[in-house]
């Protein structure tokens, strides 16, 4: 005859592991976290050997039945798939970021930094004042024009234009834009004609560098890398204004200074909505929307490329764009778009010393 397991009161005891509830229900429970990892291995052993007995025994079948996608989707929404995903999700998450530090430090070792970003290096004229400093007497160059002013020397006009056509979320983003990168990969790659993903300060990067005509991707990379610099060392107006400073406004002329005398016989800082906005139109393509690309404007070509349909159209949509952006009311932008803008601008010196001031 078994003798029951008693206490000293006489009582059964409780088998090991084991609470009664108030409804004198059993419960196992872990006494120490040791006992929790073991039941926890003994559970997922059981439900593996339970889950192993329902495939079959050769080893080839047994793969083509896992991978039926019923079965499939059952394991990635259970407790297990959710588990296996993100611990997936962290590994590419690391795997990534060390990809990232490695590409960072391969193309970055080779690449100087960009200590000038207000262009004084980029070459261009040569400025000769009188002794006030004010009175520009000769401005000598060669092959390009292109003098560099501050950033309260430029018209705010030209400034908001430009914000509004090259990089509406200028001031928001940071150094580059993921999204319209991969907008111009993609369109790049459908056989599309060339497009442009790039923010201002990748611009900037591209023009200091003279990579303008290289898009090749170790190329983009680099001006990724140097334009995050960019962004860590300078704030968004000094950025804008180097680009203003070193942008292509048609022929010979690069930065807004140049442009603004050239075309407006007048200083960046005093130029009118609609003078900034057409030149603000002129970047994206020179040879066609430089009025300096006809015989009209510049009596040294014999062909004409400009094309002022294309050059008013785009002027007429950076006014909308400014209006859209809340930088110019309807107002304004319908006013600019009523100003024959083509009337002002004035034709190409022929010589660097038609306008020299006392050539002694």
């Amino acid at each position: 005859m078994n003798t029951p397991n008693l206490n000293k009161k006489g009582r059964a005891r409780r088998p090991k592991n084991t609470i009664t509830t108030k409804s004198g229900a059993t419960l196992k429970v872990n006494r120490s976290i040791n006992d929790r990892r073991k039941a926890g291995v003994a559970a997922r052993a059981a439900e593996k050997a339970e889950y192993l007995s329902t495939l079959p025994k050769n080893r080839f079948m047994r793969v083509l039945v896992r991978l039926q996608p019923r079965r499939v989707a059952k394991y990635w929404f259970s407790r297990d798939g959710g588990v296996m995903a993100l611990k997936l999700i962290g590994i590419s998450f690391v795997l990534g970021f060390i990809l990232v530090i490695g590409l960072f430090a391969y193309f970055r070792k080779d690449l100087p930094k960009i200590k000038d970003i207000a262009g004084t290096s980029f070459g261009g004229s040569t400025n000769y004042y009188d002794k006030t400093g004010q009175t520009l007497l000769f401005q000598d160059y060669s092959k390009s024009k292109r003098t560099s002013v501050l950033s309260k020397d430029i018209s705010p006009f030209m400034k908001q234009a430009t914000v509004a056509i090259e990089d509406k979320d200028f001031y928001k983003e940071g150094a580059f834009n993921v999204r319209g990168i991969l907008r111009a990969a993609a369109h790049d790659a459908t056989g599309g004609s060339t497009q442009g993903g790039s923010t201002i300060t990748q611009q900037l990067v591209k023009l200091s560098k003279g990579w303008t005509n290289d898009r090749t991707i170790t190329r983009k990379v680099k001006e990724l890398i140097l334009a995050q610099e960019l962004e860590r060392e300078y704030n968004k107006d000094d950025i804008l204004t180097g680009y203003l400073n070193l942008a292509p406004y048609g022929g010979i002329d690069y930065g807004v200074e140049t442009a603004s005398q050239d075309y407006f016989h007048t200083s960046a800082k005093n130029l009118t909505l609609e003078q900034a906005t057409m030149l603000a139109a002129i970047p994206q393509a020179p040879g066609g929307y430089s009025p300096y690309s006809s015989p009209k404007y510049n009596p040294a070509l014999t062909m004409d490329y400009f094309e002022p349909t294309a050059l008013i159209n785009r002027q007429h949509y950076i006014l909308d764009k400014m209006v859209q952006q809340h930088y110019i009311t309807l107002a304004q932008a319908t006013a600019a778009k009523k100003v024959d803008v083509l009337a002002q601008v004035q034709p190409q010196a022929q010589s660097r010393y038609t306008n020299i001031q006392a050539p002694y």
